[in-house]
């Protein structure tokens, strides 16, 4: 294992409809998409504020449904300089669509991305970690840079898998058999299995101090953390679908009006770990050269390297 100069950081946020989760799909199926009442845009802003007070950059996995709906969503998640990456377009399971079908819901995701951002898109999130390698050798026609969709928690059976070769590059990156790089969802070995502490219903559920405790951990033993979130995890208004299972409720709507609080404190946590912030492409920037990356006109906090 490559080890890293710097505690390294990367914040990502799947952009989507609080509609549009999996675990609520059988009470609100597409059909239904339109008719409900959209939240993603002051959510999203939610977000950009709690990042703007920490000065810490992010990269935003954003849908192509919501890009062709709310472009000036897009216009300012980029001028923030933040990154804008990829969400497929429709939250489909990528292993429930055929080929042609899988290509054509990335392929107008992304049209939709560059035409409301106005700038490249190189980053690819699958819904649900649905990745695998098929979707891999997609992703390198269509022209993308990395994948970060790969989550190495087994017990979640919508979670994919790759099969084919990889090279290991740092604690957090891959290279893929086809040239794609790979950027996993973080865990930790527990009994050495991989547990998973990469965000979402993991940071709702879990308690702010144990989280910490086991990011800390982390950092220590990889020098690399990769959290992620989706904007709906600050919205405890959303209506609540009382008609799926158990569950499902529990994990989507746990914890929810503590979620804004939590990122906050966690990243003052974060900051005294002494992390530097980076997007996604400028991680593997680093990790591809070696050293460390200018962040240019970026306004961001971003602390000296600990050597």
């Amino acid at each position: 294992m490559i080890k890293t100069r710097q505690k390294t950081c990367v914040l990502t946020i799947d952009v989507e409809e609080w509609f549009q989760v999996e675990n609520l799909r059988a009470a609100s199926p597409k059909k239904l998409w339109e008719t409900k009442n959209s939240s993603v845009f002051g959510n999203t802003l939610k977000i950009l504020s709690i990042l703007k007070k920490h000065r810490v950059p992010a990269t935003f996995f954003v849908l192509g449904w919501v890009a062709e709906r709310n472009p000036e969503l897009l216009k300012e998640i980029a001028s923030r300089g933040h990154e804008i990456a990829c969400h497929g377009f429709g939250h489909d399971l990528t292993y429930d669509l055929d080929e042609e079908k899988l290509m054509a819901d990335i392929r107008r995701a992304k049209q939709a991305l560059t035409s409301a951002a106005d700038g490249e898109v190189v980053g690819y999130r699958a819904p649900n970690f649905s990745v695998d390698d098929r979707l891999l050798a997609i992703l390198k026609q269509l022209g993308f840079r990395y994948d970060s969709s790969y989550n190495p928690f087994s017990l979640n059976k919508r979670y994919g898998s790759i099969r084919g070769k990889q090279v290991q590059l740092s604690s957090g990156c891959y290279r893929t058999e086809n040239g794609i790089y790979e950027l996993p969802i973080s865990t930790l070995p527990v009994f050495g299995k991989p547990f998973p502490i990469g965000g979402g219903a993991y940071f709702r559920i879990f308690p702010l101090w144990v989280f910490e405790q086991l990011v800390r951990k982390k950092l220590n033993l990889d020098g690399y953390f990769n959290l992620y979130l989706h904007p709906w995890e600050l919205e405890p208004e959303q209506p609540r679908m009382t008609s799926i299972k158990l569950n499902y409720r529990f994990r989507h709507y746990y914890g929810l009006k503590h979620t804004a609080a939590k990122l906050d404190k966690f990243l003052r946590f974060l900051e005294k770990q002494e992390c530097r912030f980076l997007t996604m492409n400028q991680y593997l920037d680093q990790v591809l050269t070696g050293e460390t990356v200018e962040l240019g006109s970026l306004k961001y906090r971003t602390p000296d390297p600990i050597l």
